[in-house]
């Protein structure tokens, strides 16, 4: 799932010479749960507020001349950046914290647990990413087939070979692949035509995992398992895309693998060889480490922590390499887990209404789970 981690500056829109009305540039409110909401079309933003002045709470100024009103707040929302458009408060009341669509972890273990499947077959998948145009992708580990999906039905939209040997890790940001190799390389391929842009030189980098952007992109981090470093390059150029190597930092995390952003000052790293969550928080330019929690073992040496992804009520799902994905809470606790026998999970890609995406290395396939449910 996509969370919006952004400090807005509200500011006011005068109507008239006497009222004042805060709004937020490029962006909508969007509900997540069911909500008296109203469109209008061929409307001005104007005349949308003089209407919303009846009684709505929110209104949402699209740039297409459509408006959506909200006459109470939803529940559960999230703040969604779109160029051009604009959310105003006519009431001049904010909405609560939106709350978390699924607080109830059984009763969504079970759901997932009797969710409807479509599986593909794809040789040694790795990580699942999503481009700019909603497709699933993935990278095979000795093919170096670079895989494109569909995400409802997981048809093939097509399979390219790019120019890497052992792909280990693929991430996706600003309109592109970024696939780097156990060889210690890195190819970035556009997601438009499927062409090489560019080749990465990672320097300090022995055995890349896990690959993330932060300040849209001008930073990517790669973790860096053999020699545990967190290794950091700039984005130089951007076009044609360039990124040059920076800084590396060691850290205490042995093996760090995925990566998961939660702004772009915060992080979390998974350790592979001991099985431990760490953070990482930027100050004065040195990340601060610190040890969050332990995953038990599951009893397989050739095993290891190495993705885990944080959904919208904050839960962390970790993935061991084994059949079982762990769920805890963000003090430690475990709160459940889920099985899929005989399986081998790698990495897990929860979108909206928890549909949920696992890459299985033990079967070569990737599963879609749709628990049908509606947030």
């Amino acid at each position: 799932m996509l969370f919006l981690h952004i400090c807005y500056v509200f500011s006011l829109f005068i109507l008239g010479n006497s009222i004042q009305i805060p709004y937020i540039d490029n962006a909508i409110l969007q509900s997540r749960s069911n909500s008296n909401d109203v469109f209008l079309s061929n409307k001005t933003c104007d005349q949308c507020l003089c209407i919303s002045f009846l009684s709505y709470s929110i209104l949402n100024c699209l740039p297409n001349n459509t408006c959506q009103l909200f006459s109470i707040f939803p529940l559960t929302y999230q703040i969604k950046i779109i160029p051009g458009a604009r959310l105003y408060f006519p009431q001049r009341l904010f909405p609560n914290i939106s709350q978390c669509c699924m607080p109830d972890i059984n009763y969504l273990l079970n759901r997932l647990k009797m969710a409807s499947q479509t599986t593909v077959s794809i040789p040694n998948p790795r990580e699942i990413v999503i481009d700019n145009h909603g497709y699933l992708a993935t990278v095979e580990m000795k093919s170096n087939h670079l895989d494109r999906f569909y995400p409802t039905n997981l048809t093939r939209i097509s399979q390219t070979i790019i120019q890497i040997s052992s792909a280990r890790t693929i991430a996706y940001n600003n309109g592109a692949f970024f696939v780097a190799s156990n060889n210690n390389s890195m190819t970035i391929v556009d997601s438009e035509n499927l062409t090489t842009l560019n080749d990465v030189i990672l320097t300090s980098i022995d055995g890349p995992r896990g690959i993330m952007f932060l300040n849209n992109g001008q930073t990517m981090v790669i973790s860096s398992i053999n020699n545990n470093y967190l290794v950091f390059f700039n984005r130089s150029t951007v076009v044609p895309i360039k990124y040059i190597f920076t800084f590396y930092q060691l850290i205490n995390c042995s093996g760090p693998h995925g990566l998961w952003r939660v702004n772009d000052s915060f992080f979390y790293a998974t350790s592979y060889k001991d099985n431990s969550i760490y953070s990482y928080s930027s100050f004065n330019s040195i990340w601060q480490e610190k040890y969050v929690f332990k995953v038990p073992s599951m009893n397989n040496n050739n095993t290891g922590t190495t993705h885990l992804t944080i959904d919208e009520c904050q839960r962390f799902w970790i993935s061991l390499e084994t059949d079982t994905t762990l769920i805890y809470d963000q003090q430690g606790n475990l709160l459940g887990n889920l099985t899929i026998a005989n399986s081998k999970i790698f990495d897990i890609k929860l979108i909206d209404n928890y549909i949920m995406y696992i890459s299985d290395t033990l079967n070569n396939r990737t599963i879609r789970f749709d628990p049908n449910i509606q947030c």
